[in-house]
């Protein structure tokens, strides 16, 4: 029995992104913080779609709990691993929470790693895919989330490194990158957390995305297109709002 992981699947683009698998009969494996809302989603799932869900409560941006989760999905025959949990922080670089920068570091670039590599070393040449998700503005800077847009970056530089140097190896394994834009989540409420942004600037921001934001739904899809396809890249442009597949954003030196 194959299973397709999502990390950070209690709500957002993750709980989409297993949603969408499970209606196309994929069994899905699910972790984040929140026990309850994992517990309704398995239950929702298992009772729609027929398919296997399984459960694990970790929060990820703790090193510890990122090993002992990588233990526990070992024991599954695991496809597809979607590396989504992740948040951002939106302030002035000089006004940041460095409690709150550094939970992200350890979270959106941290245990995304240790997840890649590991994975990566026991599917090496096996029929597999990473998919790991950045952002449009791991690829463009965002000057209010400079420290968010810098951990998307690396997520970004080094996924599509890992993807191609793969491919180079023949290895069998495929590693992708999904790069949503403004997307209708509990984003916002998170990376506005702590910050010393005047209000009526957040609430400026808030219907400015509202009015571009793709939908969790519609980025379910696209990893799931980006899931079938032979693409490295699934992004977002933020500035036609439209997703596109793509083999490469960086240049290599060799």
């Amino acid at each position: 029995m194959r299973y397709i992981t999502v990390t950070g699947a209690s709500s957002g683009i993750g709980k989409a992104i297993a949603t969408y698998f499970a209606e196309k009969g994929h069994n899905i494996i699910i972790v984040a913080r929140r026990k309850e809302l994992l517990e309704n989603l398995k239950n929702d799932l298992e009772k729609k779609y027929q398919i296997k869900v399984i459960v694990f409560i970790y929060d990820l941006a703790i090193t510890e709990n990122v090993y002992k989760f990588y233990q526990d999905i070992k024991k599954y025959d695991v496809e597809l691993l979607v590396n989504n949990a992740g948040f951002g922080d939106i302030n002035n670089p000089w006004d940041s929470n460095l409690e709150k920068i550094n939970k992200m570091i350890d979270l959106n670039i941290k245990a995304l790693t240790d997840l890649t590599i590991l994975f990566i070393k026991d599917n090496l040449n096996k029929e597999a895919q990473i998919i790991n998700v950045s952002s449009a503005v791991g690829y463009f800077i965002l000057p209010t989330g400079i420290s968010y847009s810098a951990s998307k970056f690396y997520v970004s530089t080094f996924t599509e490194g890992i993807s191609r140097f793969l491919k180079k190896q023949n290895a069998k394994i495929k590693v992708k990158i999904l790069a949503p834009a403004a997307t209708e989540s509990e984003f916002l409420i998170r990376a506005y957390n702590k910050s010393k942004i005047d209000k009526e600037a957040q609430e400026k921001s808030k219907e400015r995305v509202k009015q571009t934001a793709k939908t969790s739904e519609d980025l379910a899809y696209f990893a799931y297109q980006l899931y079938q396809s032979d693409r490295v890249i699934g992004i977002v442009n933020p500035f036609t709002n439209k997703f596109k597949l793509k083999n490469k954003w960086f240049d290599l030196l060799e």
